[in-house]
């Protein structure tokens, strides 16, 4: 199970090291647009773990297309997930969160909006830190 995961998250990395450039595209034209002022409330992005579209909570404005994994990755790579018993929702999160907030960095977000966070619609108890690259609860996030 170990060989297929790692070939499996392989496949996984090298779409999303493919996707980059698109996703620091959309990342600077988020960063370009206006953003409601929200005192005391940090930049937050939610991922959604059906589709793994990313959107932007601030401006409503998506950063990341929906089901674009889905079409990018090989077509039977949900399949041979399951079939070597990895969990593949658990391999997307793990995969997905750095490799979001190492677009955030190679844009410059932190400049302009620190602290910033992912999360996963559903699951707003905890907050990926797009600095400190971690998951964090999201009492700690919001200081409450």
């Amino acid at each position: 199970m170990a060989e297929a995961s790692e070939l499996l998250r392989g496949e996984l990395l090298a779409v999303l090291e493919a996707s980059a450039p698109r996703l620091c595209e959309s990342l600077r034209a988020e960063l370009a647009r206006p953003h409601p002022e929200q005192p005391g409330r940090p930049l937050q992005f939610e991922a959604d773990p059906w589709s793994w579209g990313i959107t932007s909570i601030a401006t409503e404005e998506p950063v990341f297309d929906d089901d674009r994994l889905a079409d990018e990755l090989p077509g039977d790579w949900f399949e041979r997930c399951e079939s070597a018993g990895v969990n593949w929702d658990s391999l997307l999160s793990d995969a997905l969160c750095p490799w979001f907030a190492g677009c955030w960095h190679a844009v410059g977000g932190p400049e302009r909006f620190s602290p910033a966070f992912l999360f996963l619609h559903g699951y707003h108890d905890q907050q990926y830190h797009l600095e400190r690259r971690c998951w964090v609860p999201a009492a700690v996030a919001f200081g409450g």
